[in-house]
């Protein structure tokens, strides 16, 4: 391949600086994506839309999802919120809760709306997170758990009376967003097991605070001898009699654990609130779905608005509680799968690996084997697999369910449980991760794209996106932008905004209106919002984005190995940027995912028509399962690279198939295998890639800017072999840098650019073709990103395609195609300049200096001084639960500005909310302001304007009353052409208008506002934070250019 440092030396040599705007303006004859400028609703994002319940006007809700259709024309994620399942219930959840009469008429109401608009609905299978719908309680399908008692017994006594199961686990550690298990209804005895005491030792800890080491000899199965919950034994004697014997009966009880709560006394069990399910078990699953088909979809109307507006049904991720997580058929599924009986390793399952989140132990004591982990070891791992199958099961009843009725069932499955996420990811038709939960990390995506893109679940990889800590009202625009990139970066594709709550009268509730979690996160979207009449231009720019990455399939250099579970959002190989330096993309795939049916090799590439992984990387690894140990054997004689990175997962998950990977993996490693390395962290690296053969599909050099910007530029490859379409999304996450790319695409290949922001679909005008492919350069600002499309064209097709420039002059900007196919450049100085063409040809332009004069930049004018006008937003002088309307005035500014400052700097606005409005007039330099003019070939003049300031939430701008395409808050100083927008005659207009978030009205009557008759929850977020800068900052400038066309 050309190596990077002579291709770099190449381009600096032929190319100027190429900003991302440097590319043809043209509809062209064939273009990469016919549906690209108007996606359809499918790519655009969606909103997790919040009710608070179905006490609301019809009309209110559908004037919510009118104004959804107005700025995203996606849909919405329908909600019914219930305060996240808990009080106070402003309104009778008797009468009014998730499944009632009332709700399903706000339901229908919702769905005919969002046919009336052509929106896409999706639902969640109940209320608050979806977990559990009405029923009766203590039902066959609603979620169960495994409590235990315990009884000491000296040498020689009696059993007797089995001890009662202890309901109160430490669950403090969730109170208050998780419901308590209720302590009523019966237990059930299930197993007997008596243990010979080890050894008792503190652990530091608050939960465990003791640990008891039992050796497995003295674990004994006493279930079958214990008759009428009495036990008929007598604990033997033993030469060591200090420690006594425990003894342990093991209870499954239904948890009683609401999913929403209801008002007491109701009249019916639809009306008395919503019940966790099952979730280890389809029954679990067939108690959600066969409330929806008995219960809400056995109305005629509603179910015919479901078909043909409904999407996907959905659950958030799983937030529940449990002593020990169990299911009826626990047992005899464990026997069956792991080929023993659990029984004498139930003491071993109660750890705090098996809790939500790993947060503690669910009782003071907890049991380890002498010689296996204090977490329960292999046995407790046998637990977790067997926990995994039942949920497995319980996933893909919904997605039949879903099927069924023409829709997909999207979940965020597994996180925060003991369970295998990587294993669930693939049953699920639109799997759904979330920016929040992962901690925002494009490493914790990958680790949840990797499985979804070898599944083939490569159009529907979704997140819920925008959740933030730190009070609500406070994210900008830009900081969402961030978050989306991130998420393209690694792949995902569809994008449910968090979100957009009910904007009608609420009980108990005041400006600005109804809000979540009692304005704790991020964000309320809305016309409450002063940006929402900006924000159709940042939806219409993410469902471009998310139109291409669903284009194809996507393609992946390197597939990591990990194994998690539960899963972490950490960081599994920490040499991430150092890969991306050198153009490398990966992700990573779990031991089911290696094992499946897709994961077949082909020409040495792994999921040919897929990923098209070219090697596998085992980063520290220790444990691996029997069937994945024997699918890398398998790929391994197929020819497919595979690095073994410091330690050899030769370790068996769970309890059984140690003999099975103990072979493959000494086998694998033996040395009888070419394509197979075993190399220490130290050496593994990039080079080290390239060394074995292993090359990128993209080669990013820097041209200009820090030496490691390429370690922060990210990049996600879509193929269409079909069309012979190559789709390649590019993000700059460091600073402003100018790179030079290689892109490994065929000799055929003609090159696009796809702006998002503006819809437009150009030719790329400057680029080398080279052996490896296409290479160009691009200057990228901090956070701003870029869509390549490369079409292989056939003979007729390549006839329409423009010349395009192969060198030019460092004082060449910009460069089009006009309408009449020719290449107009346009030049920033007084100077002569030339550009060499692909067909060899190379045109030069005059100066238009004056002889012996030096040339000079074209005129820059500064604009100024600015008439602001701020359309406020804020609460009426006195709140009122009766009313949530924002009060709107108008307040103009006294003095024009002749400095552009935030609001917090100007007199009279330093506190508020809302829009301001920019106007200026300016004059522009002419042809005869300049020395020479313009004659003889030596151009025309052309007008760019620029914004050196930062966008701090939305922009929108006009030049004399016509709206410019949307500005990339990323890089305002790139510029848009006005030329064929002004007049000349000195009375030219330019209006910029501005948006603040809601933050600050809201600071200002933080002690007043109400939502459902609750203050907000953390008063230091507003309290305890200064007053946020808003408005037009920097100068705005208009450059002027020549205008020459390159014949």
């Amino acid at each position: 391949m050309l190596s990077l440092s002579v291709l770099s030396v190449y381009l600096t040599l032929s190319f100027t600086q190429l900003p991302l705007w440097t590319c043809a303006q043209t509809t062209a004859p064939v273009l990469p994506l016919s549906s690209f400028a108007y996606p359809p609703a499918s790519s655009r994002p969606k909103f997790r839309y919040w009710l608070p319940d179905a006490s609301v006007p019809a009309s209110a809700v559908q004037s919510d999802v009118s104004e959804i259709a107005k700025v995203s024309e996606g849909g919405l994620e329908f909600l019914g919120f219930y305060n996240y399942g808990f009080g106070p219930m402003s309104t009778d959840w008797s009468l009014y809760g998730f499944g009632t009469a009332k709700f399903k008429e706000v339901f229908k109401a919702a769905l005919d709306t969002a046919a009336k608009y052509g929106l896409a609905l999706d639902f969640a299978i109940g209320p608050a997170t979806g977990a559990g719908v009405p029923a009766i309680p203590q039902t066959a399908g609603l979620a169960m758990e495994l409590v235990y008692g315990t009884k000491l017994l000296s040498a020689l006594e009696t059993a007797g009376s089995l001890p009662r199961p202890v309901l109160d686990f430490n669950r403090g550690f969730l109170n208050g967003w998780v419901h308590e298990a209720e302590n009523w209804g019966p237990s059930e005895l299930v197993a007997v097991v008596a243990a010979k005491v080890g050894s008792r030792q503190k652990t530091g800890k608050s939960f465990p605070a003791e640990q008891v080491v039992l050796t497995e000899a003295n674990v004994l199965d006493l279930t079958n001898l214990t008759r009428n919950e009495t036990l008929d034994w007598r604990a033997p004697a033993s030469k060591n009699d200090s420690q006594p014997w425990i003894l342990m009966a093991f209870y499954q009880r239904y948890s009683n654990e609401r999913a929403c709560d209801s008002a007491p006394n109701p009249s019916s069990w639809i009306g008395n609130g919503s019940w966790m399910v099952d979730h280890f078990s389809a029954a679990g699953a067939k108690k959600a779905t066969d409330f929806w088909d008995q219960h809400i979809l056995d109305d005629s109307n509603i179910s015919q608005l479901v078909d043909k507006v409904g999407s996907y049904s959905w659950e958030d991720s799983m937030e529940m509680m449990a002593s020990l997580w169990w299911t009826p058929d626990f047992l005899t599924r464990f026997e069956k799968s792991r080929g023993y009986s659990a029984v004498r390793y139930l003491p071993f399952f109660f750890q705090a690996k098996n809790l939500w989140n790993s947060y503690g132990a669910p009782y003071n004591t907890s049991f380890m084997l002498s010689g296996q982990a204090a977490d329960g070891g292999k046995y407790a791992e046998d637990y977790r697999l067997t926990l995994n199958e039942g949920y497995q099961d319980f996933l893909r009843h919904c997605q039949q369910w879903a099927s069924g009725r023409g829709l997909q069932h999207s979940a965020q499955p597994a996180y925060n449980m003991p369970l295998d996420m990587s294993s669930a990811i693939p049953l699920l038709g639109a799997p759904e991760l979330e920016s929040l939960g992962f901690g925002e990390s494009i490493d914790s995506y990958l680790q949840f794209t990797g499985p979804a893109h070898l599944s083939g679940r490569t159009n529907s990889i979704s997140t819920e996106i925008g959740a933030e800590r730190g009070g609500a009202y406070a994210e900008t625009v830009p900081v969402l932008l961030k978050l989306f990139h991130d998420s393209f970066a690694a792949g995902v594709n569809t994008l449910v905004i968090h979100g957009f709550p009910y904007g009608g009268p609420y009980p108990g509730t005041t400006w600005p209106g109804y809000t979540p979690f009692q304005y704790e996160f991020s964000e309320m979207w809305g016309p409450r919002q002063p940006a929402w009449r900006h924000f159709n231009d940042t939806l219409l720019y993410a469902a471009r984005n998310c139109e291409v990455l669903k284009t194809g399939v996507p393609r992946v250099d390197i597939a990591f190995y990990s194994w998690k579970q539960p899963f972490t959002a950490a960081t599994v190989f920490p040499g991430g940027a150092e890969l991306a330096a050198a153009g490398y993309t990966y992700e990573y795939l779990g031991p089911e995912n290696l094992a499946s049916t897709p994961a077949y090799v082909t020409d040495s590439v792994l999921a040919k028509d897929g990923p098209a992984y070219k090697a596998i990387v085992l980063y520290q690894q220790t444990r691996i399962t029997p069937l994945a140990s024997a699918a890398l054997l398998n790929f391994a004689g197929q020819g497919l690279p595979i690095l073994i990175v410091g330690s050899t997962p030769n370790i068996t998950i769970g309890s059984t198939g140690q003999d099975i990977v103990s072979k493959n993996m000494a086998t694998l490693t033996s040395g009888g295998f070419p394509s197979v390395k075993v190399i220490p962290p130290a050496r593994f690296s990039s080079e080290r890639l390239q060394e074995a053969g292993i090359l990128p599909r993209t080669v990013p050099g820097v041209a200009d800017g820090p030496a490691n910007a390429t370690s922060q530029l990210v990049t996600q490859w879509r193929s269409d072999s079909k069309k012979g379409l190559e789709l390649v999304y590019l993000l700059n996450r460091g600073v402003k840098a100018t790179f030079d790319i290689s892109f490994a695409v065929g000799e055929n290949a003609v090159p696009f650019v796809l702006d998002a922001w503006t819809g437009e679909q150009t030719h790329l005008l400057t680029y080398l073709r080279t052996r490896e492919g296409i290479s160009t350069r691009i200057t990228l600002s901090q956070q701003q990103s870029a869509i390549f499309a490369f079409m292989a064209l056939n003979t007729t097709e390549q006839a329409d395609v423009p010349l395009y420039v192969v060198s030019r002059s460092a004082n060449i900007g910009r460069l089009k195609v006009n309408l009449h196919g020719q290449i107009e450049g346009l030049i920033g100085d007084t100077d002569e300049t030339s550009a060499l063409l692909s067909n060899n040809n190379q045109v030069d332009v005059l100066s238009i200096s004056n002889p012996g004069s030096t040339p000079a930049p074209l005129p820059t004018v500064k604009l100024g001084p600015w008439k602001l006008t701020l359309e406020e937003y804020a609460g009426p002088a006195k709140l009122s639960t009766s009313s949530v309307l924002t009060n709107m005035s108008t307040n103009s500014i006294a003095s024009p500005l002749k400095t552009l400052v935030p609001w917090t700097q100007i007199p009279g606005i330093q506190h508020s909310s809302g829009v301001g409005t920019y106007q200026t007039t300016f004059s522009l330099p002419s042809a005869t302001n300049i020395t020479g003019g313009l004659s003889n070939g030596t151009g025309s003049m052309a007008y760019t304007l620029h914004f050196s300031g930062r966008v701090i939430n939305t922009m929108r701008v006009r030049v004399n009353g016509v709206i410019l395409p949307a500005i990339d808050p990323s890089a305002p100083d790139e510029g848009r052409e006005i030329t064929d927008l002004v007049k000349g005659d000195g009375t030219d207009e330019l209006t910029v208008e501005v948006s603040s978030t809601l933050f600050n009205a809201v600071k200002a009557r933080a002690g007043d506002v109400k939502s459902i008759g609750l203050g907000i929850h953390i008063p230091k977020d507003y309290a305890q934070v200064g007053w946020k800068d808003f408005g037009l900052l920097g100068e705005v400038t208009i450059q002027s250019w020549r205008k020459v066309v390159l014949k």
